[in-house]
């Protein structure tokens, strides 16, 4: 079950939200806060408890991006508005969905779905020099390196693009290339850009073909591409 909090000073709002949490199994409300102080003391004090925030941006005394600022939460985040003008600032929060009110059970259920879609974790124990194990939703799926064609870097989560579908995992780039330190196959071409040159099909100076896809390459990870690979 996953922990979901509730802050915002709508009551009408919380209460559908209630709702709307009691009908999907999957989650699990343990807090709900109309005074966004408490909420933020609550979010202090349970740090690393809480898999989800439905928060509202507007609120006296605090607004929701004061909230998370002070609170530094880093769980999933679903923002609530009655103002639209707060769905490009929702993302820039790094929010996986944004539900603007009034809102029905059909919109709650894709933010929910998209929730799901964030929480595709690696599991830090599951690395070998073949394959790997992420966490999608209840189930551990294996990916084998070799279905691998590209991995992209997007902040704090990273896409792995494989045969049969992308998967998106709270990640880093970084953190992720520690762990193919064993599979020389796969080059750093970008800031954010990882490639298994299995999949390489061409390049030039400025753009590699990586399973169909035309991927930039970094002035400083030039040269390391061209040691890569064999030249005839």
């Amino acid at each position: 079950m996953n922990r979901c909090v509730i802050i915002d000073d709508d009551a009408a709002s919380i209460e559908v939200l209630s709702h709307y949490i009691s009908k999907t199994k999957s989650l699990d409300l343990v807090a709900k806060f109309t005074d966004a102080i408490e909420g933020l003391n609550f979010l202090v004090e349970k740090k690393g408890t809480i898999d989800l925030i439905f928060l509202d941006i507007e609120m006296p005394e605090m607004n929701g991006f004061e909230i998370l600022k002070h609170s530094q939460y880093d769980g999933a985040l679903i923002v609530i508005s009655a103002n639209h003008e707060n769905a490009i600032s929702a993302f820039e929060t790094n929010a996986c969905f944004y539900l603007p009110k009034p809102f029905s059970y059909t919109q709650f259920l894709k933010g929910i779905e998209k929730f799901k879609e964030a929480e595709v974790r690696i599991d830090p124990n599951s690395y070998s020099r073949d394959f790997i194990f992420v966490k999608d939703d209840r189930l551990y799926k294996k990916i084998l390196f070799a279905d691998i064609s590209y991995c992209e870097g997007k902040g704090d989560y990273i896409s792995l693009k494989c045969k049969s579908q992308t998967y998106t995992i709270k990640s880093t780039i970084s953190n992720f290339l520690e762990k193919l330190a064993a599979n020389p196959e796969f080059v750093q071409v970008h800031r954010s850009y990882v490639i298994n040159l299995h999949y390489l099909t061409d390049f030039d100076s400025d753009t590699a073909v990586v399973d169909g896809k035309i991927i930039p390459i970094g002035a400083k990870y030039k040269e390391q591409l061209k040691n890569s690979v064999n030249f005839l």
